[in-house]
């Protein structure tokens, strides 16, 4: 120690040299992976450095943030519809409840939107949280999610034939849509033979709640884009929105091959009174359906859907994300419809009667 000390006293004088530090702030943002093969909660700590300085304490996903960056990449305003389609890709089988962007200089914390995770996040809600460089700017997007219980992991992804199993860590039921709209339903644990090539369409419910609404991709690869463009476009009246809703239903029928829809003016007609009875949250299916036998439609089956949403798209799109709406919109019997539509500032609101002839 001694021969050391003076090794250093007689040397010449350098200034102390300290490691540099890194300035989180300007490092390029790093994105989480947009897809995803396996569904499935992926718990862990972001690999961005600024991303997690605000994630800080909150329950950050690696595949919801995935769906959050696809959001942050796109130049269309974010959704929920589009966070919903985001996070089947990225592999995400919870329903997304909350979505939140903005853009602030680049490297900067986005305070406003670290606010809003503050106010409305509560202790069992996971985060998918990203940032993009857009520019001198850096554009966040956050979704946030209450899984409701935990569903047991699978591919999105399957070969014809497959047998899945669907298992949750508590009691609950499901229902399966196929592509040719046939529904298969039980209780949990179960297994689900995949036995047509095609969109199959898997909800589980626990008790009182959505676990996880998600598609399975039998034979074929997953889709780069949703069935029906987002957000779509407003409507100032409900002839105009229903003829759009109309053409929408048709044009995911004829996407699982089944027959379009030809319009019939009764079926428009009686659809005015079950969207009434929507708007006043009294609308039943059951009984929309008896008034259409009522009504005549005696010769074979018919059908009633409902939805709303911001935009016609959304509104329909929530219609193929619902396996009890699905089942009824895949139906190959039916071969005419009419719908009747309200629209207001907070979006439109849908009724669409189908039967066969």
């Amino acid at each position: 120690m001694f021969i050391l000390m003076l090794v250093m006293a007689c040397g010449p004088k350098k200034p102390a040299e300290t490691e540099p530090v890194p300035d989180v702030s300007l490092a390029s943002p790093v994105v989480p992976a947009l897809e995803a093969p396996m569904y499935g909660a992926r718990t862990t700590l972001p690999k961005d450095d600024l991303v997690a300085q605000v994630a800080l304490g909150m329950v950050w996903d690696e595949a919801l943030s995935g769906a959050s960056a696809a959001l942050a990449l796109s130049d269309a305003v974010p959704s929920l519809e589009a966070a919903q389609h985001a996070a089947h890709r990225a592999g995400y089988p919870y329903p997304v409840r909350v979505v939140s962007s903005g853009s602030v200089a680049a490297g900067r914390h986005p305070d406003a939107l670290l606010r809003t995770l503050h106010k409305v996040m509560e202790k069992t809600d996971s985060l998918g949280l990203s940032r993009v460089r857009v520019g001198l700017n850096d554009r966040w997007v956050a979704l946030i999610s209450r899984p409701m219980d935990s569903l047991d992991s699978f591919h999105r992804e399957q070969p014809l034939g497959a047998e899945i199993k669907i298992k949750t860590a508590g009691a609950g039921t499901w229902m399966a849509v196929s592509p040719s709209g046939s529904v298969k339903s039980g209780q949990i644990p179960a297994s689900l033979k995949l036995e047509e090539e095609g969109e199959w369409w898997l909800e589980v419910d626990g008790v009182g709640d959505t676990v996880a609404a998600i598609p399975i991709f039998v034979g074929m690869a997953t889709p780069p884009s949703p069935l029906i463009e987002l957000p779509g476009e407003t409507f100032a009246g409900p002839v105009a929105a229903a003829d759009e809703a109309m053409l929408l239903v048709s044009s995911i029928r004829e996407a699982f091959s089944m027959p379009s829809l030809r319009d019939d003016g009764t079926l428009e007609t009686l659809a005015q009174y079950p969207l009434n009875l929507l708007l006043s949250e009294q609308w039943d299916r059951t009984t929309g359906l008896g008034r259409l036998q009522a009504a005549g439609f005696l010769g074979g089956p018919v059908g009633q859907v409902q939805c709303q949403g911001v935009t016609v798209a959304a509104c329909v799109d929530t219609m193929l994300r619902s396996g009890r709406e699905r089942e009824w919109l895949l139906n190959p019997a039916f071969r005419i419809g009419g719908a009747a539509a309200q629209v207001s500032t907070d979006g439109v609101t849908i009724v669409v009667n189908m039967a066969s002839e």
